[in-house]
């Protein structure tokens, strides 16, 4: 795709071109959740103490990964910049850069374990849960150099309008999972190991993939793909936008793992249905984060082709159309919660409090649609700090603490209450501030 095309295609503002972009993105993030899936059909037939360790370890090694990984990810921010602005060697240049910053992951993988069994010491979760969760984790941290690199890579390509490619590697990864799940837990008897280990496949084949495709699809438009030694004020572009969108990814992961640890803390049942529901709710989020990528692309092209109108029209656009699908989804946990919670486990305890679980995702779906965009749109256009003053002493003032508060009292339910006020005022507060307009201003 040629720059001007990416100007053509960033000019309209059209609806059509904001799904173009997004729907191979939401099949990408259909495939992630599918891996997630699997791990939680496969390791839910060992019991329901595997099922609630896994999940959980899974938030841990996420939340380890996100200040980097949700930094990185900022790769498609620059590069739709410079690619707006017909700019090709800045293309080329800040993807160069990423993709050095990317190296952070091997010392990553070095300390994984230590950090793993660090964060379960934070959140003291039931010792039969710490057991299996510390084995999966421990595991699946050693992917986190292929992870950071690959992402960064998958980030670039969204960044020069390519989406396709990152679906196509996602379902290599689901098909390549499922078969190495069952073969692992189930064929050779490796339990819980073995659903880390067919994770650890599947991802690090995925991301390596990404990095090798990124010169052999790209290269040729922009030059030679290689690692570099990041410029000053590269570092400090990276500072001021990256480091800010990280660690709001990292503060609102982080915050939702720490909601988990005080569920679990209630019984191996209820971190069960939690961790069933979420992997259900996560069915709203692909379009959702689809779309908050497609939007914060378009957005961030069309301000670097200097079309601010263009720019706002991309981002109430993308916030509709997350709000209506999430509406669905929330309609169907109503309608049937039972029937959704038991495809996972058909324990009458977990069907009982999953049920009451769904009911209070169904609450926020609308508003939680708005606020992924948004959130991704505000992000696309640089302005990440307010995104992060909104995330951090939300995400664990309000959801956290209400949480710690009100599960001894109300359960699982008056916990997921914490989440769902937490998650209004942030979409109010995201969109207040795309109606103001200041977000115009961000500078990369």
């Amino acid at each position: 795709m040629s720059a001007t095309t990416a100007n053509d295609a960033a000019v309209t503002g059209r609806t059509r071109d904001l799904l173009r972009l997004a729907w191979p993105l939401m099949l990408s993030n259909l495939a992630y959740t599918a891996v997630g899936f699997t791990d939680t059909l496969v390791v839910g037939r060992l019991g329901v103490t595997e099922v609630g360790a896994v999940g959980l370890a899974s938030l841990a090694v996420l939340t380890l990964l996100l200040l980097f990984r949700g930094s990185l990810n900022t790769a498609a921010t620059f590069v739709s910049r410079a690619f707006g602005a017909g700019d090709g060697a800045g293309v080329l240049r800040w993807s160069n850069v990423f993709m050095t910053l990317a190296l952070v992951g091997v010392p990553l993988a070095l300390a994984g374990p230590l950090l793993v069994d660090a964060l379960f010491a934070l959140l003291r979760p039931d010792p039969a849960v710490a057991q299996v969760a510390r084995t999966y984790g421990h595991i699946r941290m050693i992917e986190a150099p292929l992870v950071l690199l690959g992402s960064t890579s998958l980030s670039i390509m969204v960044g020069l309008g390519n989406t396709r490619t990152p679906a196509l590697l996602a379902w290599l990864v689901v098909i390549l999972n499922a078969v190495l799940a069952v073969t692992f837990v189930f064929g050779l008897g490796w339990g819980v190991a073995g659903a880390a280990w067919a994770s650890v496949i599947a991802v690090c084949t995925q991301n390596g993939l990404a990095f090798a495709l990124l010169r052999v699809l790209h290269g040729q438009d922009f030059g030679r793909f290689r690692f570099v030694r990041p410029r000053r004020a590269e570092l400090a572009s990276f500072a001021r936008v990256s480091l800010p969108a990280g660690l709001t990814e990292l503060g609102e992961v982080s915050a939702f793992t720490a909601l988990q640890g005080v569920i679990s803390r209630l019984g191996p049942t209820e971190l069960a249905a939690s961790q069933i529901a979420n992997q259900l709710a996560s069915l709203g989020f692909l379009p959702a984060f689809a779309l908050s990528t497609a939007t914060g692309s378009l957005l961030s092209r069309a301000l670097g082709a200097g079309r601010p109108d263009v720019a706002t029209r991309v981002g109430w656009k993308g916030a509709g159309v997350a709000a209506a699908v999430m509406g669905l989804l929330g309609l169907l946990f109503l309608l049937a919660p039972r029937t959704l919670i038991g495809l996972f486990n058909d324990d009458p305890g977990v069907l009982r409090v999953g049920a009451l679980v769904l009911g209070v995702m169904a609450a926020f779906q609308i508003l939680d649609g708005v606020a992924i965009v948004l959130g991704g749109a505000l992000g696309g256009a640089g302005d990440t700090r307010f995104r992060l003053l909104v995330t951090l002493p939300g995400s664990w003032l309000v959801m956290v603490a209400g949480a710690t508060l009100f599960a001894p009292r109300y359960g699982v339910v008056g916990a997921w209450g914490a989440a769902l006020v937490y998650i209004c005022l942030t979409a109010l507060l995201y969109a207040g501030r795309f109606a103001s307009g200041r977000w115009r201003r961000g500078t990369l």
